[in-house]
């Protein structure tokens, strides 16, 4: 029980620190600079290993210094990186501005995360059979997404999938998502609703058994089969939110892997998101168990709501 396989993009980022964002054409001073592991993938996987001791990662790195470091620094994390492969393209990156107020830019050059092919998962398919949860997320081919789904889907092994970056997604492949957790830009690419009750709705109508929709300060609106709640956040001091999404996944797979209710799992990815946005940086910026737990602590009524 608590078996969880991640599947996803591996990167390095590159973080500045500036005091507003830059326009077209702007040149700035960054008053700080920061390079961290990143990629959804990792930091959802990383995520997940601060609540559980069976997490595995499915992923492509470059055979170069960036890949081998953030090879090593999954593993000494406690996350099964046996299932990593090297190729000749150089390791994704991320270069990220983080603004005053916890505003931010990203862009990501995927490089080796994009040979992460449906033939490299076809060798880990096994793995994934025996997963008592696959996550996922789209910063991989799209055809490699399907791949696992389908795999996945055929074995009643549940996927969550994390719909980012955002864009649309066939109905085919949303009937076979257990868990979906998009944030409110994601929604309107999935669905051409903002609003989260008609969005929510039309997931469901395409055949996702349960719709998770983060909404920030604000919490996350669920729609599943037998209820309809919203689940209040933790009002924090957020300086960056880079990886407030990732850790949020993270924490929720590993809470259902191991068989929490949604509710109560729901909760904790919250107070792990929360304090997420409370650092500088990605897999830097993730919590520990023990600060979720000091946070929810800190806030007893919230887990009797």
């Amino acid at each position: 029980m608590g078996k969880i396989v991640v599947v996803g993009s591996i990167n390095m980022d590159y973080t500045a620190l500036v005091k507003d964002l830059p326009l077209p054409g702007e040149t700035l001073l960054a008053k700080g600079f920061q390079m961290s592991g990143g990629g959804k993938g990792a930091n959802q996987a990383m995520a997940a290993a601060a609540f559980s001791s069976h997490v595995k990662i499915i992923g492509m790195l470059g055979d170069d210094p960036a890949g081998h470091a953030l090879y090593e620094k999954m593993k000494n994390k406690g996350i099964d990186v046996s299932c990593i492969d090297f190729c000749e393209t150089p390791t994704g990156n991320a270069l990220i501005n983080v603004a005053d107020q916890g505003k931010n830019t990203i862009v990501v050059f995927p490089g080796a995360n994009h040979k992460l092919t449906e033939e490299v998962i076809e060798k880990h398919r096994d793995v994934i059979v025996d997963a008592d949860l696959v996550m996922m997320q789209l910063e991989i081919p799209m055809p490699t997404v399907k791949k696992v789904v389908n795999i996945a889907f055929e074995a009643n092994v549940p996927v969550l999938l994390n719909p980012a970056p955002a864009q649309k997604l066939d109905a085919e492949l949303l009937s076979k998502v257990t868990y979906i957790t998009p944030n409110e830009t994601e929604l309107l690419r999935l669905t051409n609703s903002f609003e989260t009750q008609r969005g929510a709705q039309a997931l469901r109508a395409l055949g996702v058994k349960n719709v998770i929709i983060t909404l920030g300060s604000k919490g996350c609106y669920v729609k599943t089969d037998t209820e309809e709640f919203r689940v209040e956040s933790f009002k924090v001091d957020a300086i960056d939110t880079t990886a407030a999404g990732d850790s949020f996944s993270g924490a929720l797979a590993a809470q259902l892997a191991l068989g929490v209710d949604l509710k109560t799992a729901l909760k904790i990815a919250n107070a792990t998101g929360a304090l997420t946005t409370t650092k500088v940086g990605a897999q830097e910026a993730l919590p520990s168990k023990e600060e979720v737990e000091a946070l929810l602590l800190a806030n007893p009524r919230y887990l009797k709501d």
